[in-house]
């Protein structure tokens, strides 16, 4: 499970559109707007969700992280190893540098703070990589229906498996970007090609107030202390009913429901913030920080 969260790391770090600071986004999800014809094409996914517009104190988008192929895993480890191979000399002189400056500290009796970098290897290497897009945010801004109690999103994506990966803001300095992860709970879900997955509702918001929407409210209302770098935000989905309307100007027979799954808790390095999707019913659940898989009542294993 842990390779799929390399090829993450690199998409944090180094694909643009995926991180903060990307002048021209590479984006492999594509919105489809306001009043665009939609045509499914045959080997492309399509993820739906509706917002609760309304009810939120700013638009939240959803970050999702789709599972690398094992294609792309071997061209990131390819990749990788060259990198560190051109590297390796460097850094292996700057940790003797830091080395041989603590000897001298000690012989001199005096005291020595910097910390020795670890003996380089490939497995601590730190790499970004441009190869694939895996982790992107769906533009708060680019809704498939407008409204003013609730959005509608569709947008063009990867076929694969999708974990619902963080959230960010809709709007201002730090857009687009990854400002909270779900690194202690969360969902995932297939997009199959020809076919719309929908998500039914994806529920976020600023939980340092009361959220008024009822999913959210239980866990918000915590205070600004429990803001980190940025505001704290908690999100959920709400998964769509049978019978739930779709929406005008899509082929009825393309729209399956999603079915998620629980995923375990894993490490972002580079977290904002962190907090744990609120729990779904039928699916997520925790017990005292366990991920809970509630369709079989099992413990969901930490990603290592």
């Amino acid at each position: 499970m842990r390779r799929y969260f390399l090829a993450l790391a690199a998409a944090l770090l180094g694909v643009p559109g995926a991180g903060f600071g990307a002048d021209k986004p590479v984006r492999a999800m594509v919105p489809v707007l306001a009043g665009a014809p939609v045509t499914i094409k045959p080997d492309k996914a399509y993820i739906l969700f509706r917002t609760e517009r309304g009810l939120a104190k700013t638009g939240i988008e959803p970050v999702l992280l789709r599972v690398p192929t094992t294609d792309e895993m071997t061209r990131y480890d390819a990749a990788r190893q060259v990198a560190f191979a051109r590297e390796e000399p460097k850094l292996r002189e700057r940790r003797a540098k830091v080395v041989a400056r603590k000897a001298a500290a000690d012989a001199a009796r005096k005291p020595f703070d910097d910390a020795i970098p670890p003996e380089p290897s490939l497995d601590s290497f730190e790499f970004a990589w441009d190869g694939a897009v895996n982790l992107e945010n769906v533009d708060d801004g680019k809704p498939y229906i407008k409204g003013d109690a609730q959005q509608v999103y569709l947008v063009e994506a990867v076929p694969g498996d999708y974990v619902l990966y963080g959230a960010s803001f809709g709007m201002g300095l730090f857009k687009p970007g990854l400002h909270v992860c779900f690194c202690l709970g969360t969902v995932g879900f297939a997009a199959k090609p020809g076919e719309i997955t929908d998500l039914g509702h994806f529920l976020g918001d600023v939980v340092k107030m009361r959220s008024r929407i009822p999913e959210l409210t239980p866990e918000s209302d915590f205070g600004p202390s429990s803001d980190p770098f940025l505001v704290l935000i908690g999100g959920t989905v709400r998964p769509a009913a049978p019978g739930l309307a779709v929406p005008a100007g899509l082929p009825a027979a393309a729209v399956k429901v999603a079915e998620f799954h629980a995923v375990g808790r894993y490490f972002n390095p580079g977290a904002m913030g962190v907090n744990r999707l609120v729990p779904v019913p039928g699916v997520l659940g925790y017990d005292r920080g366990k991920v809970i898989d509630l369709r079989t009542g099992a413990a969901v294993p930490d990603v290592e």
